[in-house]
């Protein structure tokens, strides 16, 4: 089978959509055409027209009246790339502010409790320790051991916003670069 051939029948097979009629006359003048060109490679037939299902596209949008097959176009690709790139961060925003805004309340509400906490535990321990003076020593170090659990939430609520923040910029560096992929 020659290349012309083979282009043809591939052709062929895109052209379903159209009437017979427009299909024969289409392939017929395609025939022609790359018969009179000269045409004896694929390739060489494929840099004049395209491939089988580009051409198929154009057929049909000019037979029907419509616009070409807009997924061929890449053009098109990418912009329906970007729009959904732009669709999943918009959506990723929508889930995850409240997440993080919940976050941050639930730890300034840890810190104001253990705070709270550790002072209400001094403020225990100076008038226990003139009735009894281990009730006020237990009150006391428990208001050390809170203050120091309080340390120890800093500290954790720290590593988790630094690791969010890292995680939101490598997030951020990763879209830039899709963006600037499909740009």
């Amino acid at each position: 089978m020659s290349a012309r051939e083979q282009y043809i029948e591939e052709l062929k097979n895109y052209l379903t959509p159209l009437s017979s009629d427009d299909r024969q006359s289409a392939i017929e003048f395609y025939d022609e055409y790359i018969a009179d060109a000269g045409f004896t490679t694929i390739s060489a037939i494929v840099d004049k027209l395209g491939t089988p299902e580009q051409l198929s596209s154009e057929i049909i949008a000019k037979t029907t009246g419509t616009e070409p097959n807009s997924s061929l176009n890449p053009d098109n690709d990418k912009r329906l790339k970007k729009i959904l790139l732009i669709c999943l961060v918009v959506v990723l925003l929508i889930i995850f502010i409240p997440i993080i805004i919940e976050l941050i309340g639930l730890a300034i509400a840890a810190i104001a409790a253990t705070v709270g906490f550790g002072i209400a535990s001094f403020g225990m321990a100076i008038p226990i320790f003139a009735t009894d003076a281990w009730g006020g020593i237990f009150y006391l170090g428990g208001g050390i051991a809170l203050i120091g659990i309080l340390i120890i939430l800093i500290a954790i609520i720290a590593w988790a916003a630094k690791w969010c923040i890292r995680g939101c910029k490598n997030l951020i560096q990763y879209l830039k670069t899709k963006f600037k992929e499909v740009a």
